[in-house]
């Protein structure tokens, strides 16, 4: 039965993820692939509240690994970082991999940060 929350979420957050940078490409500057950066700071943070806060395991898996999961974008990061390699960009290949997984990580432990500072567990 969980799996089927877990597929359910996981297509959600594809879907949303699809409007998303639909919504977004349009906007903003076409240096960089800044719709999936964003979709990624966004799943990041989400990820570092959810894991946090006290709910059902099975709520938990649902947002997290199936939604978050879904919603984040590893394997659009990996596609258009190899485009780049593959264009001979390669300040712009390892830049945007640095920048991306930096900003992943700062904006997952902010997320833990703001539970904690609402009196959740945090770190």
């Amino acid at each position: 039965m969980i799996w089927i929350a877990v597929g359910l979420g996981g297509a959600l957050g594809a879907a949303t993820r699809a409007f998303l940078t639909d919504m977004l490409t349009p906007r903003l500057p076409k240096s960089l692939p800044y719709p999936t950066l964003l979709i990624n700071v966004v799943a990041c943070f989400c990820m570092g509240v959810l894991a946090n806060l006290a709910m059902g395991h099975v709520l938990q898996l649902t947002l997290c690994m199936g939604f978050l999961g879904g919603f984040s974008t590893l394997s659009a990061v990996c596609w258009e970082s190899v485009g780049y390699f593959r264009e001979k960009r390669y300040g712009r290949c390892f830049g945007y991999l640095v920048l991306t997984y930096g900003v992943a990580l700062v904006s997952t432990a902010a997320g833990f940060l703001v539970v904690w500072a609402l009196g959740g567990t945090g770190f």
